[in-house]
């Protein structure tokens, strides 16, 4: 559960931040890479490998269906 939620935090500061230096969530060590897989408007997936220790993980956050309807 720990490292999920740091993967998620690793996450959120990817897609705040780009470019920033990235924590494993297993290790701790930074230089995690990162990369968006998303399918988007359905799910997002991520690919997250880390050479210090070899993790390497593909995270799947769901989405909600989509909303049909339009505008009273």
């Amino acid at each position: 559960a720990d490292e999920m939620k740091a993967a998620l935090h690793a996450i959120a500061r990817w897609r705040a931040e780009p470019e920033a230096s990235l924590a494993c969530p297993r290790c701790g060590e930074t230089g995690l890479s990162l990369a968006d897989h998303s399918a988007r408007p359905y799910a997002e997936w991520y690919q997250l490998s880390c050479r210090a220790c070899g993790l390497e993980e593909m995270v799947h956050i769901p989405l909600g269906p989509p909303v049909m309807g339009g505008l009273d």
